[in-house]
């Protein structure tokens, strides 16, 4: 008998799943893949028992094949021989006779042993591929279920995505309108307080203006009061000088009447008085 040829479905499952928003646990994935494929290991390391023992069962078949046929060819040659029954013992056809059935024997319990090995095998074999098809028909729909779902929240992130685009863009908008516009507004109240900075600084120089200016002429007031009193007070000097200078011209000239008038009692010189003069006022 050939031996059974067994095909090894049995393939590395994909546990690298993409990691995506609001996907399945990783974790909770990798250890279900795991337990499959080492549910999976268990079924091929039973397929590859089976095989092996139905190996080794046909083998043992083909060594009883042999022996079989090793025992039929001595039966057929003692067979072909032409044996005259007078001259042939009885223990020597008795023993014949035994070696017949127990060639008989043999071929048919090797026979039996084959048929129901090949059927063991043959079932075993076939509740293994069932039983994996059954896992991989399994995992495939599993596998196209999560794919479904990984493509539906792909898509659904993808949405999302678009949807947060989309506020972002408005948001940036509006904030970069809020943004001018307070701008604007910084600018007019910087306008505005520069304004009024300036009115302000206009009025304190005015006000300093009229402050010194007041000031100038309070200065100018009273240095004009102070020249006038010292004008005043130069003018009372000047008459008092003037009225002493002309009392002093009074009296030197009453001096000079006096000395003319007694000059013939001195000797009569005729000598003039020299006429005194005062100095000329300021």
């Amino acid at each position: 008998m050939e031996s059974l040829e067994i095909r090894d479905d049995v393939v590395p499952l994909r546990t690298d799943f993409d990691v995506v928003w609001r996907g399945f646990r990783r974790d909770q994935v990798q250890h279900y893949v795991h337990g499959v494929e080492a549910e999976l290991r268990l079924v091929t390391a039973d397929r590859d028992a089976a095989v092996a023992e139905t190996e080794s069962m046909a083998k043992e078949l083909d060594a009883a094949r042999s022996e079989i046929r090793e025992l039929r060819g001595k039966i057929d040659r003692m067979c072909r021989a032409p044996i005259d029954p007078a001259e042939v013992p009885a223990r020597l056809r008795q023993m014949v006779q035994l070696a017949r059935d127990e060639a008989a024997e043999i071929t048919s319990r090797a026979q039996a042993t084959a048929e129901h090995t090949w059927a063991t095998a043959n079932d075993t074999a076939q509740r293994l591929k069932k039983r994996s098809e059954n896992f991989l028909a399994d995992i495939e729909a599993q596998r196209a279920a999560m794919m479904t779902e990984h493509r539906e929240l792909t898509e659904r992130a993808r949405a999302e995505a678009e949807r947060l685009s989309r506020h972002a863009e408005r948001r940036r908008t509006e904030l970069d309108e809020a943004a001018e516009q307070h701008r604007n507004q910084v600018q007019r109240d910087f306008e505005i307080a520069m304004l009024a900075r300036r009115m302000e600084a206009r009025r304190d120089i005015a006000e300093q203006r009229r402050a010194a200016t007041a000031d100038a002429e309070r200065i100018v007031a009273e240095a004009r009061q102070q020249a006038d009193r010292i004008v005043q007070a130069a003018q009372r000097e000047a008459d008092v000088l003037r009225q002493l200078k002309d009392g002093l011209a009074d009296r030197v000239r009453a001096v000079g009447k006096l000395l003319g008038d007694a000059a013939p009692l001195f000797g009569g010189q005729d000598e003039p008085v020299p006429e005194q003069r005062l100095p000329a006022s300021a």
